[in-house]
């Protein structure tokens, strides 16, 4: 969308308040993306969190800024320093939009995406201490920058937990499926609000709210499938919308830019290498750190995926909206615009267009459905095993000789699948009557459904404890758990 609006002739300029652009977008795009992790998969990831999202971002902020300041005559390092703040962290909308498709194993592509979502913290807060620095004359020292990013993130996971909880609270309270559907989609413009307001990090607000309360809610089958289908439209609309408004905008820099349009192209490749290599060396040193840990399922295991991991480090919408929320009366912001959308161009586009070749060439992906396919084997069987429970439990409470009846059919006709999604009622009746002729067929009919529905549940509230435990890979039991539902 960003390219075609560039270079379409003619396209009105579109003016976007810059204190508007990361309210308006970033938080229902991360509320869509963090609802898909789960406390699981941050306890068992930490150490790759932090050093992905926080020291990686920080080095490739210093590097980045280092280049822009060789290369752009006439600014300061501060002012250096914002420019590489903003294109410091992968985004991961489009980590999402590109990488999935590709193929990329789900452990992979769910590492990539809890770095996304925690590394746009630490790169709004340089980015803003980096802007006042620049814009007042403050001195930043780095022990008032240590001080103001440990109360961010503290101050918004405090806030995050504490909303999450009370919505999660109201929801019980609420009987529409469309009221709880709107207060989902308030809540994590509310968080992000507040958190901004007591110069907490909006982001992190938003990412914790999102997973507490989509582990901590109790809802239905009916408001997970409903909540699915708006939050995949929502991430759909927001970020189309999103890209194509930041591509007027940049058309509109692009031209008063002027001869510095080149200058500002090939900084934005320089920028882009430099990013690049920054990246691959921080995850090659997480390679070593997992192996010496003996942490052999964890990201990344080896040298293909020390590569791909490297390769997907996919700038995108927080890069441009950061840059594109810089004030107009900075010097720079021209140049910074089309240095942000070359990077954009150079780290997801063509990345992404060579990214089926590299899977092919790596040969990763066979290794990778393999162990996705033994994770959804193993949920699957939790789901039958709790779903025969509650059957079996059930006929305990009946008469006998219906309970025998029943007994007889699980026994002999019903697998574990069948408990999940394969005999319909009306036969389960029949089969359990025809077993038992003095059994009344009504009432077999009445408890066959009122087991079916209880086995059902029993599967449901199996795969929403196993979604928070470590090892789980979330992606895969909402699969599995989409079906059930």
């Amino acid at each position: 969308a960003t390219t075609a609006f560039v270079f379409i002739p003619g396209t009105p300029d579109l003016v976007v308040p810059a204190e508007l652009i990361l309210p308006i977008f970033l938080p229902p795009l991360l509320w869509a993306l963090a609802r898909r992790t789960s406390w699981g998969v941050i306890r068992e990831q930490w150490l790759t969190v932090v050093i992905l999202s926080v020291v990686l971002v920080v080095l490739t902020m210093f590097a980045a800024g280092a280049v822009a300041y060789m290369l752009l005559p006439g600014i300061g390092f501060a002012s250096a320093l914002v420019l590489g703040a903003a294109v410091a962290p992968p985004d991961p909308v489009a980590v999402e939009s590109v990488a999935e498709p590709a193929g990329i194993p789900q452990r992979i592509l769910t590492t990539l995406q809890s770095e996304g979502l925690f590394n746009d913290a630490a790169s709004i807060v340089g980015f803003n201490m980096a802007l006042m620095a620049t814009m007042a004359s403050d001195e930043v020292t780095p022990f008032s920058a240590m001080s103001k990013f440990l109360f961010s993130v503290i101050a918004a996971a405090v806030i995050g937990l504490a909303i999450a909880r009370c919505a999660a609270w109201i929801v019980k309270y609420v009987e529409s499926v469309p009221a709880r559907n709107v207060l989902f989609w308030v809540v994590p413009f509310v968080a992000y609000v507040l958190a901004e307001q007591v110069h907490a990090s909006g982001v992190i607000t938003v990412v914790v709210a999102a997973i507490e309360m989509n582990s901590r809610a109790i809802i239905e089958a009916e408001d997970r499938l409903a909540s699915s289908s708006f939050w995949d439209t929502v991430d759909v609309l927001f970020t189309g919308l999103a890209f194509g408004m930041i591509g007027l905008t940049v058309s509109q820099a692009i031209s008063e830019v002027g001869n510095e349009l080149w200058h500002a192209v090939l900084v934005g490749v320089a920028v882009s290498l430099v990013a690049f290599v920054v990246r691959l060396a921080a995850i090659y040193a997480l390679y070593w750190i997992n192996k010496w840990r003996h942490h052999s399922h964890a990201v990344p295991s080896c040298l293909q995926e020390v590569f791909l991991v490297t390769w997907s480090g996919m700038r995108g919408l927080v890069t441009l909206t950061l840059v594109l929320s810089i004030p107009y009366y900075f010097t720079a912001r021209q140049e910074f615009a089309v240095i942000a959308l070359t990077v954009l161009l150079v780290t997801m586009v063509i990345p992404g267009l060579l990214l089926p070749t590299l899977m092919k060439f790596l040969d990763v992906r066979h290794s990778g459905e393999a162990a996705a396919e033994q994770m959804r084997y193993a949920v699957i069987k939790r789901a039958r095993q709790a779903a025969t429970r509650a059957v079996r439990q059930r006929y305990e409470e009946v008469d006998p000789d219906m309970s025998a009846a029943v007994q007889h059919w699980i026994e002999q006709q019903l697998t574990y699948r069948d408990v999940l999604s394969g005999v319909s009622e009306g036969e389960t009746a029949d089969k359990a009557a025809s077993a038992q002729q003095s059994t009344n067929v009504a009432n077999v009919r009445r408890i066959a459904h009122i087991v079916r529905r209880e086995a059902v549940e029993a599967a449901q509230k199996e795969l929403l404890q196993a979604r928070n435990e470590r090892g789980m890979n979330p992606m895969i039991v909402d699969d599995v758990l989409k079906e059930i539902d």
